[in-house]
């Protein structure tokens, strides 16, 4: 069991473990020359028995019999589960200490982005305790699946749960659908004409926004696309990248970044097509951008930020895998002709600077 593996760990570490006058909360700490570190491992494995009044109450108690000492009191929370979504608005609520989630479904640990990513090194402790716990023989597999032990297949159980990384959000999903319906009504029906008549009615000119005022191209472009392997293509990046940005951010701040980087991509669209057009002889009028392309690359800069701040890691996302998403997809506009890389590359910068501004860290080193 991994609370017993981890009992194990942080004694040889030098805790000592204390009493505790809760069913399924484990206590340790360390008294060192400057401070008091405390460990309280709580297991949860059917999901939450603690209301945030009573889960406060119990840090208070916990810690009430260190106050004596006179010492810096530096309290780690390890919530053992095998349903981290109930679980988290504990954590989430939580507004002092530090507070982790080891989930033992998916093997891994969660240490939300309000929360402080090491505790004295017992990050890495936990991390390769998870390791271990991973590498379990066939049986156990096969237990695992039956229910009887659950939390030794977890490794395993991750391969069945690829859908865990998609986050199902209802603003995102709504904007999705939004662009679904769109496509459909303008490639399917005769309501709009064909689809060079769409195009030409709605999408991205520099030339008749300049010349007839049409601002509204700036948002209609945003929700047409080419064809379907167009709109398959942004879609299935909005759906992964879009809910990620609502789930951390909320749904007004998605919302705000969502749009403001669309207009702002269509904005650096216009201004480099018209460099690129404007005085050439004969007088091209003809150039059109569609695609959400542009507001998604816009969320792809948020979480990017949001990443970067996190310390590297935000749930089943890093640093390093944003990065590379955006190198490949600048890379694939440059080497495609056809692709609106000014729209990319100013909605992308649009997103990292609303993320900057709307999400935040506060002097208490809080997320806001």
């Amino acid at each position: 069991m991994m609370e017993e593996k981890l009992t194990t760990r942080l004694i040889n570490t030098g805790f000592k473990r204390m009493d505790s006058n809760v069913s399924g909360i484990y206590l340790f700490y360390r008294v060192d020359l400057d401070d008091i570190k405390i460990v309280s491992i709580i297991q949860m494995m059917s999901g939450i028995h603690l209301t945030p009044a009573l889960y406060e109450h119990i840090l208070k108690q916990i810690k009430s019999g260190f106050l004596t000492l006179d010492k810096p009191l530096h309290l780690l929370n390890i919530f053992i589960t095998n349903e981290p979504e109930v679980v988290k608005q504990l954590c989430a609520d939580a507004k002092e200490d530090s507070h982790w989630i080891i989930d033992c479904v998916m093997n891994r640990l969660i240490i939300y982005e309000t929360q402080a990513n090491d505790f004295f090194g017992l990050k890495d402790l936990i991390e390769q305790l998870l390791e271990e716990e991973g590498n379990f023989t066939e049986a156990e597999k096969y237990e695992a699946f039956n229910g009887s032990q659950i939390q030794k297949g977890s490794r395993y159980a991750r391969k069945e749960k690829i859908s865990d990384s998609l986050q199902i959000t209802p603003v995102n999903i709504i904007i999705v659908s939004i662009n679904i319906m769109v496509f459909i009504l303008t490639h399917f029906t005769p309501f709009f004409g064909s689809r060079e008549m769409v195009i030409e009615k709605g999408g991205l000119s520099w030339y008749l926004i300049k010349e007839s005022g049409q601002y509204y191209r700036i948002l209609t472009s945003m929700f047409m696309h080419s064809d379907i392997s167009h709109l398959f293509n942004n879609m299935l990046v909005l759906l992964f990248i879009g809910g990620i940005l609502e789930k951390v951010a909320g749904k007004v701040r998605y919302l705000i970044i969502y749009f403001s980087s669309g207009i702002i991509a269509g904005i650096c669209s216009i201004g480099y097509n018209m460099y690129r057009e404007y005085g050439k002889t004969p007088y091209v009028k003809t150039t059109f951008s569609i695609g959400a392309s542009g507001a998604i690359f816009g969320l792809v800069g948020a979480v990017l930020f949001i990443v970067f701040i996190g310390r590297g890691k935000l749930e089943q996302i890093s640093f390093r895998q944003i990065v590379l998403f955006v190198i490949l997809s600048l890379y694939s506009g440059y080497a495609n002709s056809q692709i609106d890389q000014a729209a990319h590359v100013g909605g992308f910068l649009a997103g990292l600077i609303f993320a900057a501004i709307l999400y935040r860290r506060t002097k208490s080193n809080k997320i806001i």
